[in-house]
Formats: structure tokens, C-alpha cells, sequence
């Protein structure tokens, strides 16, 4: 095979990886130990235990099967954070049904196309999120029944999970008659989550239980040292990638998950102190502002032994003054996408210190290589080129689009990642930049032509393309760069709110707009995004 002889292989996986159904995996996990808290509010301090999860749950499960739902349906969540949001998706995945997460800040038409694609029979709501929902419920192709999770009555038109339940369930039903349906784990789909492409429309990216089943078996192997049970503040919205995996994994070693709505400095310290946090797990943008908020000396923090920072890249000075500041032994910074399930480069952390500004060493039961962009031939250490990866937690695909699956992983299994690195004479990899025009802002993927297909659509521009700039606490921002259309006059502010009207908000001109007299594209009319960048730096 071409350039085969430049491969780095992730040691041997020392935990197996279960063929059992993730639904079955953490519904035994559950089933497990004595009650004790599973979820905890960060604000009013609620719990939910692991029994009560469980109770709720099957409850919810029972309920779906009888109202009819089989393995080809799909069940949608689309909520903010709170206690409630693992029902719905356990309950599915206990049935083998595929569950899909949508942002609560979806705007109209972005919930309308990501609807689309994976067509949910059922989409369990908040009330926060119902009314974006309800809007776009009768323009779909398969009419889903909506459900609130989060209060105990019927809301604007959606029944309340509790009024479900009681529908769809015997009266006699009891917990321990329920049992979870088995799935071909290889090929049945556990999650559709949403990763934007180069065409600027999001992509439905199928993760199989086999692939998360690896994930959590790969995470077992490489932090045998840490304790399972230590509690998490999960921040990151758990409809995105990051998030989702946390409470799972979570759930699956029995540990304890302190669940923020929304971030709030003051509320986020005082969890880490109360809770006895040990284990930090962040995203760059609160990695900068641990690194550099004065409240960080209003709180004990001392608890704090390891600092892991995910969903995108993180600078060696944030790094260093993190180290000192909570004086760690390291910051652990690891590299995944959506399509790899979670990371799959990471440091390892039993072993040699990691280098700052490494992503770490291939995981175990894992391969990567670094692959020359004009001849596909791998390449050696410090040589730069696309990084491509294979192993048990490489997706199925995207959801109905083969031609995109296809572009993605090769033959051979390797998936394309779009991103250039290289690695070191140790296997440290680092990731320098992107192959693909996507932007990361916020830990989430923001593709160029969706903005630039916002932009054209002013009446008062002629043209439009957009970049990633680097920003402190976001990691990247659009920037935006405009030509007016004939005796037009567009104003920066004018741009900025258009596209604000149109998509979530981190996908918000925060970079900018810079008026040019002509975008620089290439003989086939294709926008040559590098050459402004260049300019942009100049």
C-alpha cells in the first residue's frame, strides 16, 4: 500500500472492547452498586441519583416501545443542559434507536436542515427550545411528536414526558422485567451528531456503538492511574460531541456529573471547590479564563491535580501559565473530531511528560499518519502533511450523503482528517493548521461558504468571503470580507447584524468585516481563502 512505511500504531488495547449495546452497557452500569448521586445542578444543588436515572429511564423506554417505535426510527433531543437531558437518550438507546442532539440555538433554518436529515419520529424539547421547534415541526418530511422534558405538564401544544409515560406504559409494568435490545454493534448507529463540511452545510456524522463502546475502552485503558468515580462540571452543551461523551462515560464508570445550564464563572468555581474536582475538563476558551480571571484566588482550588482541554487547540502560553498557576504536572491537550468519536491522539497519563503544544501520542488500538498533500505518500517525523487516522472509532459515515462518506474515508479505512500536522522522532503529534477551510470557534465547527452564502444574499454586496482569525478566548472568530455591489454603501455594523439574524451565535462576525474592491479566486472562480489570510496578517 502507498506509503505504508510511515505508520504510527497505538499500543495494543488492554481493556476489550464490549460487543454488547452501548443501551445495554449503561443500563447494567446503572444497575450497578449501591443508590447515589448521578447528576447534580450546579446552581440549586438538585440531584438525581443513579437508581431514580434508571427508574426514569426504562419508564421512558418501555414507553417508546409501545408507542410503536422500532430500530429505524431516530429520537432527537434538543435542550439546553439540565438533569433531565440523559432520559431521553438512554431510554433510546436501551431500544437500539439512533439518538440525535440539536442545538438549542439553532436558528430556524438550521433546524429545519439537520431535521431533515436524520427525520426523528420523536423530538424531546425543553421549554427554552420548544418554540424554535414548533416552528419548523410542520416544514419536515417526517412529522415528529414533541415532548417537554423539563416540567411536569403539556406546553404549547407539546406533551410533558410524565403525560407520555402514562399513555404508553401498563400500569403493572415493572423495572426489572425490562430488558435492553441487543444491535449489531458494528453496524447499528447509537448517535447522528452534526459536523459542518466545506460546502457550509452540516453533515450527520453516524457513530456506531462499536465506535463509542472503543471510545470508553480506550479512555479505561489509558486512565487506569485516575480514579472513575471523581465528579465532572459538565459546561460544554451536551448535544455537542464533547459534552454528549462526558455524561456517558460518566455514567458508564459511575461517577458524578455537576450539570451547568450555561457557563457562569463564579458558579463554575465554586463547583470545582465544593465538589472536590480533580480532574478539569475544558475547552480553550475557559482554559483562558482560568488562566487569567482574578476569581480563580477567590476560591480552593487546590483540589485541581489535572487540567484536560479538548474541542480545539490550545497556545503554549495559556499552557505554561496554567501549569504554574495550578501547579500541575502538565495540561493534557488531545486531538479528535466529531468523526473520530472523541480524541484519538491525546497525551498518555502514565507516561513521560507531555511537550507543550503536543496533542500527545496516538491512543491505543489506533493509527495515524501524516500524508504529503500533492503525492498521498506518508511521511516521516517533523514533515508536515494531512493527518489521517483509522481504528474502532472511525464513524460509519455521514447520514444519507456516500459521496461525502466516501471523500472522508478511503478504501482503506483511513479517515482524511482535513488537518495538517506532524510528529516528532517520539510520536508527539502536533496539529498546525487546517487542510479544510473550517473554522473552530468555541470548540465548534463553523464552515466559511455558510456565512459566504449569508453574506451574497445582501442586496447591497457583490461579493464575499469569510476566514478564521485567532482569538483569545474563542480560539477563532469569522472575519469577514465584503465588496459592495454598485453605488452601495454597506457598513460593518450593517453586515455583522445580518448575519447574526441568520445563525447561532458563535458563528457571528466577531472578527470583523474589511471592504475590498475584488475577492482573489483562483481560474475556477473558487475563493482563495489562504491569500487572504496572508493579507490578514500582513
Amino acid at each position: 500500500m502507498m506509503g505504508e512505511e510511515h505508520i504510527i500504531h497505538g499500543a495494543e488495547l488492554k481493556v476489550p472492547i464490549s460487543n454488547k449495546s452501548l443501551g445495554e452497557e449503561l443500563y447494567n452500569a446503572l444497575m450497578r452498586g449501591p443508590e447515589a448521586p448521578i447528576f447534580i445542578d450546579a446552581v440549586s444543588g438538585e440531584t438525581v441519583s443513579n437508581k431514580c436515572l434508571l427508574k426514569n429511564s426504562v419508564r421512558l423506554a418501555e414507553s417508546i416501545r409501545n408507542f410503536g417505535l422500532t430500530q429505524d426510527d431516530v429520537v432527537a433531543i434538543c435542550s439546553e443542559n439540565n438533569l433531565y437531558f440523559a432520559d431521553p437518550v438512554l431510554a433510546a438507546l436501551y431500544c437500539g434507536i439512533p439518538v440525535t442532539t440539536f442545538s438549542p440555538h439553532y436558528t430556524e433554518g438550521e433546524l429545519l436542515y439537520v431535521a431533515n436529515l436524520s427525520q426523528p419520529s420523536i423530538i424531546f424539547c425543553s421549554t427554552g427550545s420548544s418554540a424554535a421547534v414548533l416552528k419548523v415541526k410542520d416544514q419536515l418530511k417526517v412529522t415528529p411528536k414533541l415532548i417537554i422534558i423539563d416540567q411536569k405538564d403539556d406546553y404549547e401544544g407539546c406533551q410533558s414526558v410524565e403525560n407520555f409515560v402514562k399513555d404508553n406504559i401498563s400500569k403493572n409494568f415493572e423495572i426489572n422485567t425490562f430488558v435492553p435490545s441487543p444491535v449489531n454493534v458494528r453496524d447499528h448507529v447509537a448517535f447522528i451528531l452534526y459536523s459542518s463540511g466545506t460546502s457550509g452545510l452540516p453533515k450527520g456524522v453516524m457513530l456506531t456503538h462499536y465506535n463509542y463502546n472503543a471510545s470508553i475502552s480506550i479512555f479505561d485503558d489509558v486512565l487506569q492511574s485516575r480514579p472513575r468515580n471523581s465528579p465532572a462540571v459538565a459546561f460544554v452543551p451536551l448535544c455537542h460531541a464533547f459534552g454528549l461523551f462526558t455524561i456517558s462515560i460518566k455514567i458508564a464508570w459511575g461517577g458524578v456529573v455537576v450539570i451547568m445550564n450555561k457557563f457562569n464563572p463564579e458558579v463554575y468555581m465554586k463547583c470545582i471547590q465544593d465538589y472536590k474536582v480533580d480532574d478539569l475538563i475544558v475547552v480553550p476558551s475557559i482554559a483562558n479564563f482560568l488562566a487569567k480571571s482574578d476569581l480563580v484566588n477567590k476560591y480552593d482550588l487546590s483540589c485541581v491535580k489535572g487540567i484536560f482541554c479538548g474541542a480545539a487547540g490550545l497556545s503554549k502560553d495559556i499552557q505554561q501559565v496554567l501549569i504554574e498557576r495550578f501547579k500541575v504536572k502538565d495540561i493534557q491537550q488531545s486531538y479528535g473530531m466529531t468523526e473520530t468519536t472523541t480524541g484519538v491522539i491525546s497525551p498518555l497519563l502514565n507516561t513521560k511528560d507531555n511537550t507543550l503544544g503536543s496533542c500527545g501520542c496516538v491512543l491505543p488500538s489506533v493509527s495515524a499518519k501524516i500524508v504529503d498533500v500533492d503525492t498521498e505518500k506518508s511521511v516521516g517525523p517533523m514533515q508536515r502533511g494531512e493527518l489521517w487516522c483509522r481504528g474502532p472509532v472511525i464513524m460509519k459515515g455521514y447520514i444519507n450523503n456516500p459521496e461525502a462518506t466516501d471523500d472522508a474515508i478511503d478504501k482503506d479505512g483511513w479517515l482524511h482528517t482535513g488537518d495538517i500536522a506532524y510528529y516528532d522522532e517520539h510520536g508527539a503529534f502536533y496539529v498546525v493548521d487546517r487542510l479544510k477551510e473550517i473554522m473552530k470557534c468555541k470548540g465548534f465547527q463553523v464552515a466559511p461558504a455558510e456565512l459566504e452564502s449569508i453574506l451574497i444574499n445582501h442586496p447591497k454586496v457583490a461579493d464575499a468571503a469569510v476566514i478564521g482569525v485567532p482569538h483569545e478566548r474563542d480560539g477563532e472568530v469569522p472575519l469577514a470580507f465584503v465588496v459592495s455591489a454598485p453605488n452601495q454603501v454597506p457598513t460593518e455594523k450593517e453586515m455583522q447584524d445580518f448575519v447574526a439574524g441568520q445563525v447561532a451565535t458563535y458563528k457571528h462576525l466577531k472578527g470583523g468585516v474589511k471592504f475590498l474592491t475584488m475577492i482573489p479566486r483562483n481560474a475556477n472562480g473558487k475563493i482563495l481563502h489562504r491569500v487572504l489570510r496572508e493579507q490578514y496578517l500582513k
